[in-house]
């Protein structure tokens, strides 16, 4: 699955085999200490909402401004997909039973 992969991205984007097997562990590295580092502000702000009687959109809106305005707080840079992988990630694990 892993070969077939590498070999997919190569293909699509023109990049060797080589880099793309040097470039996917940096990346992979770089995203979990993202999460690392967003998980427990997502976990906090996802467990304040949970029994919150606002729509599943509204509670999304307030988790991803909330997530963003503690980041920011703390000097870590997220994008909105980021943030989505941790709210997701965080109601998961505070869901689950």
């Amino acid at each position: 699955m892993k070969a077939l992969l590498i070999k997919a991205i190569s293909t699509i984007t023109g990049t060797s085999k080589s880099v793309i097997e040097f470039i996917i562990p940096i990346l992979r590295d770089s995203a979990n200490s993202l999460l690392k580092q967003l998980l427990p502000i997502a976990l906090e702000v996802v467990s304040s909402l949970l029994t919150s009687d606002k729509s599943g959109d509204e509670k999304r809106r307030i988790a991803v401004d909330k997530i963003k305005d503690a980041a920011t707080r703390e000097g870590i840079n997220v994008s909105n997909r980021a943030v989505n992988l941790a709210i997701e990630l965080a109601l998961a694990k505070l869901t689950d039973k």
